[in-house]
């Protein structure tokens, strides 16, 4: 392929029809040859008279120019323009796809499956050995399984990205077992993992790497905890570049059973920051239903952040003999019992008529 700046051409040898155009301009401005003139006696009988339709003796000049870029588009066009095209980057030797496979790729697996595929359709057209490794599945041996590059088209659908990140010790052991050379193609999931720049060196050392990732940023929620009265949640992201809203979903079980959205928030993280946190104040009846947290609209288990009893604040009523003087109040029975209660629990106070109505 032939670029010149941001265009290129899969075919450019056509583009040596451009330098016909003169010569058509040429052509186009003979065709029909101009007419001889001669002096017929008769004419003078027609002298005076109008005609309605007139007609030049040549093609105007802005009629040939219409023409003749017209032509001069379609020998480009024929030439197989492309805007921005992808540099290929030649290699006939064996291939590894690497593939990271963690819950952050899940938000747009099946984009990776397609780049995949198409990195198979090349390596194949090419005639290359090719194996498909996924971090979060590493072979038993750590072996590569080199093969030719169709038949991996069959294997693509039981690929399935995996809760889990791959651990140091499996990943160091996978790239201490490399013995031959070989490029990759590495799909990595944008996080950032201990192991990465191990594994980046020992590829390296085998052949040229190349890593693609998602311009989407890697998006996780942390656990969700009770402060000042109200549920905080925090939200984390990869990429800091723009301002960008989130919705937060809190989701659980009605009186009935059934699951719920009981409540959403929205989570704004600013320009440049990589966390951002957001605040829910809900009845305690409403707060003890949650069960788990979730970014609207994002399909990863980073996105999802499920509950525990910190956040499920029981009703409680203590009862005991009072004593209003100021100075016997350290000495209450409960006093200490209420400290450490207060932040976990909502403590009722109050006639015992009252309190019983509550039902603590």
């Amino acid at each position: 392929m032939w670029t010149l700046g941001p265009l290129g051409f899969t075919a450019p040898w056509l583009l040596l029809g451009l330098i016909a155009l003169p010569i058509l301009w040429i052509l186009l401005r003979a065709v029909p040859p101009a007419p001889i003139r001669r002096r017929f006696p008769g004419v003078a009988l027609l002298l005076g008279l109008t005609d309605d339709e007139t007609q030049t003796d040549r093609t105007p000049w802005w009629l040939l120019l219409l023409r003749t870029i017209a032509i001069g588009a379609a020998i480009i066009g024929f030439a197989g323009p492309v805007l921005n095209p992808k540099e290929q980057q030649a290699g006939d030797g064996p291939l590894l796809v690497l593939i990271d496979g963690t819950w952050a790729d899940a938000a747009d697996w099946s984009r990776r499956i397609e780049r995949v595929e198409s990195v198979l359709r090349d390596a194949s057209e090419a005639g290359r050995q090719t194996a498909i490794i996924q971090l979060t599945d590493l072979p038993p041996d750590g072996a590569l399984p080199f093969r030719a590059a169709d038949s991996w088209a069959s294997q693509l659908p039981g690929l399935q990205p995996r809760a889990w990140t791959p651990g140091d010790a499996d990943v160091e052991a996978l790239a201490a077992g490399f013995d031959q050379a070989f490029d990759t193609f590495w799909l990595s999931d944008g996080l950032d993992h201990d192991w990465r720049a191990v594994l980046l060196s020992a590829l390296q050392a085998q052949g040229r790497v190349a890593v693609f990732e998602s311009p989407r940023a890697v998006v996780g929620l942390k656990p969700p905890h009770f402060e000042d009265g109200a549920i905080t949640v925090e939200g984390l992201r990869s990429r800091v570049t723009g301002p960008v809203d989130l919705t937060i979903a809190a989701r659980g079980l009605d009186p009935a059973g059934t699951p719920r959205q009981l409540a959403t928030a929205t989570l704004s993280f600013a320009d440049g920051d990589g966390s951002a946190s957001t605040a829910l104040s809900l009845p305690p009846e409403l707060r003890n239903r949650i069960t788990e947290f979730e970014v609207v609209g994002l399909r990863s288990g980073g996105a999802v952040s499920l509950t525990d009893d910190a956040l499920r604040r029981r009703e409680i009523a203590l009862i005991a003999g009072r004593d209003e003087r100021e100075g016997l109040q350290l000495l209450s029975p409960t006093h200490y019992l209420e400290q450490a209660l207060a932040p976990n629990a909502d403590l009722i106070d109050g006639a015992i008529g009252d309190i019983v109505l509550a039902n603590p």
